[in-house]
């Protein structure tokens, strides 16, 4: 009889936990930050009641960082799990959600993974890609793929399989590469129904996933072109934007066309244009 006791002490609290299934979504309706915690130089996480991507009395969950501070977010409760998953059909490929820059500052926006119950060093996967999330944009759908191919492991050597069989922390943070902390930024950042599935969830064109331009030469200190394979010869009007989010450049070109970039700095900027078709897409300049 105490055998039985104390083996039901033990399994109840693993079965206690939240696991992670496809299609489940953080919506923020009722009125808490639904487990996503701050990190220790973050202002406290916010359920705001109203102006989420629905509008009047759609809540969404406000994360903050002052100047120096780190953003990032994180959620140890419902977002743990088996990601993975061996069979196939219930295997979660993609992280999906609503977000908002509601400061003044450029968030590259990336997710984190780890499994802490490895000894020594844990393993930590983070996406190779980064979304920017600009200022003024208002609300926009991105998706992160978290597939093998997508993640970049920043920490051991363990194979992708030692984080996602057994994710125990999922993180989203702002950092211009992969990694487990936020770079230093000042900013706020707004985020609303985050859905775990497995396709792209795009209410709007992701061009971190499915680029439809390609910028070269990529660093450049002279002249940059655009290329697009379905439209060869169309005219944009283009926005040359800095880390900070400043206007530095602007101007109108069409693809397989030289723009002048010899008057910028050194550094990393980022150039958005505008098709006629009124299709706004986004890529990452780097000066040298």
């Amino acid at each position: 009889m105490k055998k039985k006791l104390f083996l039901a002490l033990v399994i109840l609290p693993i079965f206690g936990f939240t696991q992670v299934v496809l299609n489940q979504v953080d919506d923020f309706e009722d009125y808490t930050p639904k487990n996503w915690t701050k990190s220790s130089s973050t202002l406290p996480n916010q359920n705001i009641a109203t102006g989420g991507p629905l509008g009047l009395n759609d809540n969404f969950l406000r994360v903050q960082s002052p100047a120096g501070g780190q953003l990032v977010t994180f959620n140890q409760a419902q977002w743990i799990g088996d990601y993975y998953k061996f069979d196939s059909t219930n295997r979660i490929k993609f992280i999906s959600m609503d977000v908002r820059n509601s400061g003044s500052n450029i968030i590259f926006l990336r997710l984190a993974f780890t499994n802490n119950n490895w000894t020594g060093t844990d393993p930590v996967f983070c996406s190779t890609n980064a979304i920017a999330v600009i200022p003024g944009e208002g609300w926009k759908k991105i998706s992160f793929p978290i597939t093998e191919n997508a993640m970049t492991n920043v920490s051991t050597g363990q194979g992708y399989l030692s984080v996602f069989n057994n994710v125990t922390e999922l993180r989203i943070l702002h950092n211009d590469s992969p990694a487990w902390d936020s770079d230093p930024i000042e900013a706020t950042l707004d985020i609303d129904n985050i859905i775990a599935s497995s396709s792209s969830l795009l209410g709007v064109s992701d061009f971190e996933e499915k680029k439809k331009i390609k910028l070269y030469p990529n660093p450049s200190n002279e002249s940059i072109i655009l290329s697009n394979n379905e439209n060869l010869n169309e005219n944009f009007t283009y926005t040359i934007f800095d880390l900070a989010g400043r206007q530095v450049l602007n101007g109108n070109s069409k693809f397989n066309k030289q723009i002048n970039i010899k008057n910028l700095i050194k550094g990393n900027y980022f150039i958005q244009i505008e098709t006629k078709k009124g299709e706004i897409l986004k890529e990452k300049l780097i000066k040298n």
